[in-house]
């Protein structure tokens, strides 16, 4: 699966640099896709204290439950979440295992980076997602 991102502050990515930071593991390919990396270190900490980080050899994510009906950025502590928006999710095949690890909400939202550069915001439903990224796993 690769890198999922979605962001509304970091535009179009290179796909050459994605191809290039394949070697590293997944923390270091998403702070190497940050020009000012204290911009990375800052967000970091915000989902720290109100999201959830989750790191390891093989996987590195960041999300955070929020109100689906609004604009995910600046949304923290929200009382009734509905939906999942995840930031960042890197590593082969993480996706399946960070919608193993959260308790599911009706939605999750992301967008992907693709050759093409990154794809619009989408939502899906949670079980949709879930079944999709399961059939894929290998």
């Amino acid at each position: 699966m690769g890198i999922h991102h979605f962001s509304f502050v970091m535009g179009s990515l290179k796909i050459e640099l994605l191809n290039k930071l394949k070697h590293l593991p997944p923390f270091e390919q998403v702070v190497s896709l940050y020009e000012n990396k204290s911009e990375f270190f800052k967000e970091m900490h915000n989902y720290l204290i109100g999201g959830l980080v989750i790191s390891n050899p093989q996987l590195f994510m960041m999300l955070k439950p929020i109100d689906g009906s609004a604009d995910p950025q600046g949304q923290w502590y929200v009382k009734n979440p509905d939906t999942w928006y995840v930031r960042w999710v890197a590593g082969q095949g993480q996706l399946k295992a960070m919608m193993d690890n959260v308790s599911p909400l009706p939605f999750v939202m992301f967008r992907r980076i693709t050759p093409n550069g990154d794809t619009k915001i989408r939502t899906y439903k949670w079980e949709t997602m879930y079944r999709k990224v399961a059939e894929n796993e290998v």
